[in-house]
């Protein structure tokens, strides 16, 4: 059934889907909204200003919390998504399918705080152990290895991202063809210049968008970070703090608002360009026509 036969319902099925995204999206603009208000969240009176927005840098501890968090969220994207990617091409060349999204979706399917509550265990026993053979190798090196911190919090981000960004990329590489991995490799290129030049070009959409996702969701995260951090804040964890305090300051709402904008500007930013790439590719696509040829 061709879309465009009926404008009309085409026209409808835009507008629901525009209305399931403002619905979504209600609570982030409401967030924004009360952002630009001088008095505040709850005041009757609701008066323009940017001047929250200018007082964001000058909170030391939303700043601290936003560098710990960037930190944590660079770093696990940095990680999880080659994880993703080679979790991604083995489960095209595996016949164990099953098994291998079995594995890797599992932490979906485990609820945060339970799994968060796990890990906490787990890496304090294991950070025991070490402290055990330290203490009978008479070295002290091994003492904070998995000491609750920085390092314990990626692990417990990328088991937590990694089944995103591996759907997310295999969706991606559904489209390709293996065929033209095995030409590359016919013609010489080493299975890094094949996978580099020849398929990473037609799938690094779903790379950037498996990032982005990626950084999105360690933002966000809040019950694996409270438990597994350690002795530092996280930009969620502060809201939730003050939320469950004196209630969030002006400033802490035009942060969150000032995040919401950067991540719906990246991701809009990878959407219009996937569109525009793909556009480009059935251009490209489109057969030539042949050039008007005189009998002899």
């Amino acid at each position: 059934m061709d879309d465009y036969a009926n404008i009309w319902l085409h026209r409808a099925k835009w507008a629901y889907l525009l209305l399931i995204v403002a619905t979504l999206m209600s609570p982030v603009f409401y967030v924004m909204y009360i952002s630009f208000n001088e008095n505040g969240f709850g005041a009757a009176q609701y008066v323009f200003t940017t001047r929250w927005y200018g007082l964001i840098f000058s909170d030391g501890q939303l700043m601290d919390a936003l560098r710990w968090t960037l930190g944590l969220a660079v770093t696990t994207t940095v990680l999880t998504i080659p994880m993703g990617l080679l979790a991604a091409k083995f489960y095209k060349a595996t016949r164990a399918k099953v098994a291998v999204v079995f594995l890797l979706l599992a932490p979906l399917f485990v609820a945060p705080d339970i799994l968060s509550a796990a890990l906490l265990v787990f890496f304090k026993n294991v950070n025991l152990s070490f402290q055990g053979l330290g203490d009978l190798a008479g070295v002290s090196l091994m003492d904070a290895w998995f000491r609750l911190g920085f390092t314990t919090t990626v692990i417990g981000l990328i088991i937590y991202t990694i089944p995103y960004a591996f759907v997310v990329i295999l969706i991606t590489m559904g489209r390709y063809n293996k065929e033209q991995t095995e030409a590359a490799r016919a013609c010489g290129a080493t299975g890094w210049r094949a996978f580099w030049d020849i398929e990473f070009p037609q799938i690094r959409a779903g790379v950037f968008s498996a990032s982005a996702f990626t950084m999105i969701l360690c933002f966000n995260e809040y019950t694996r970070t409270s438990l597994l951090k350690g002795g530092f804040d996280t930009f969620t964890t502060v809201l939730v703090s003050q939320m469950l305090n004196e209630g969030m300051s002006e400033q802490s709402y035009a942060m969150s608002s000032f995040v919401s904008f950067v991540a719906i500007a990246l991701i809009g930013g990878i959407i219009v360009f996937t569109l525009l790439r793909s556009e480009a590719a059935a251009r490209r696509a489109q057969p030539v026509a042949e050039p008007n040829t005189v009998p002899a």
